[in-house]
C-alpha cells in the first residue's frame, strides 16, 4: 500500500533544513506498507537501524534510552500483527511513543530553543479563510500554530483486508507522529544533516519492511509480513 504526496518537496523551501525535509518526505512517501520485505537483507537491516536510533536518541536521553537495545524478530499475517499491538496497548508501565519518544523530541527542542511559534511567519491563517498550500508544514489558527497535514493519503479500506483495517489505522497513526518528529528534528537543528536525527532510522525502518513494537524499555520486536 503506497500513497503519493500532492505537491513535489523539490518545489518547497523549508529554510536551512531544506535538503533534509525534502529527504524525508520524498523516503516517506515511497514506503510500501504492510507488504513482506522485498530486501533478503531487511532484517539485519533493520536491526541495526534500531540500534541507530536508540544511539542517537541515548546521546540525548541517556536515561530513558538503554545502552543496549535488545531486538527479536517476528513475522506473520494480521492476527500477529494486530496480537502485539494488543499487547502493547495492554502495557501500563510503559509507552514507547509517550514515555520515550515524544519526551526526546520535546527535549531536543527545547535545547534548541525551538518552537512552533518560529514557524508562524508565512503560515496561512485557517480561521481568516486561508487554505493551506500543498506542502506547507504548519497553518494558524488565529496566533496558534498546527501541524499541516501532510500526506500521502493511504486508502487503507480499499488496500487492505478487512481484518487489516483497524490496527493499520492504529499503527499509521503514530508513525505519522514518528515522520512530523523526524522534520521538527531539522528544523530545530536548523541543518540539513540527518546524521544525528534519531527519528530518520526508525522511518528507515519502516522502509524496509519492518514494524517494531517496544514491549519494555529494552525490549523490541521488530515485525515484518509473511511472504
Amino acid at each position: 500500500m503506497r500513497g503519493a504526496l500532492d505537491f513535489d518537496p523539490a518545489a518547497r523551501e523549508y529554510g536551512a533544513a531544506t535538503a533534509s525535509i525534502r529527504q524525508i518526505l520524498t523516503e516517506w512517501a515511497a514506503i510500501d506498507w504492510f507488504v513482506p520485505p522485498r530486501d533478503p537483507g531487511a532484517e539485519a537491516l533493520a536491526a541495526r537501524l534500531m540500534r541507530e536510533h536508540n544511539a542517537r536518541a541515548r546521546a540525548h536521553l541517556p536515561e530513558i534510552f538503554p545502552a543496549t537495545l535488545e531486538t527479536r524478530s517476528s513475522r506473520g499475517g494480521w492476527r500477529a500483527f494486530a496480537a502485539l499491538r494488543d499487547r502493547v496497548c495492554k502495557q501500563q508501565r510503559w509507552d514507547w511513543k509517550f514515555s520515550a519518544l515524544k519526551p526526546l523530541s520535546s527535549h531536543h527542542s527545547k535545547a534548541r530553543g525551538w518552537t512552533m511559534d518560529h514557524e508562524a511567519r508565512g503560515c496561512v491563517d485557517l480561521l481568516a479563510g486561508a487554505a493551506p498550500r500543498p506542502g506547507d508544514l504548519f497553518v494558524r489558527a488565529s496566533d496558534v500554530v498546527l501541524w499541516n497535514k501532510l500526506g500521502p493519503n493511504l486508502d487503507v479500506e480499499a488496500c487492505l483486508p478487512r481484518k487489516g483495517v483497524e490496527p493499520a489505522r492504529w499503527y499509521l497513526g503514530y508513525v505519522h507522529i514518528d515522520m512530523m518528529e523526524c522534520i521538527e528534528w531539522q528544523l530545530a537543528e536548523g541543518s540539513d544533516d540527518l546524521e544525528g536525527n534519531p527519528f530518520h532510522p526508525l522511518l528507515r525502518c519502516y522502509a524496509a519492511g519492518f514494524y517494531p513494537f517496544s514491549l519494555d524499555k529494552s525490549t523490541m520486536v521488530l515485525f515484518a509480513f509473511d511472504r
